[in-house]
């Protein structure tokens, strides 16, 4: 039972690896069905997106089209720099 689980737990890395060395890039289901097996590509892209949300780091988003399913990560973008223009403001 283990090994199953470590098996699987393995897939779900590799789709999560993919989607961070590519963010904002759509990559399709055929290319995530290879990575992450194909019967259970579904279930190892909503592992990888309670992962991602879990970490507060993005998001993984899906295009929405049923014949051509594509998904994204979308990371957070964090600005570490102060507002330019307080003026506006004061």
């Amino acid at each position: 039972m283990k090994a199953e689980i470590d098996r699987r737990a393995s897939y779900t890395a590799a789709v999560l690896d993919l989607f961070l060395s590519r963010p904002f890039a759509w990559i399709d289901a055929l290319e995530l069905a290879q990575v992450g097996g194909v019967l259970a590509s579904r279930t190892r892209i909503s592992d990888a997106r309670k992962i991602v949300q879990d970490r507060r780091s993005g998001d993984i988003e899906w295009n929405g089209n049923n014949r051509k399913s594509m998904y994204r990560y979308v990371p957070v973008v964090v600005i570490n720099s102060p507002a330019q223009q307080l003026e506006m403001f004061q």
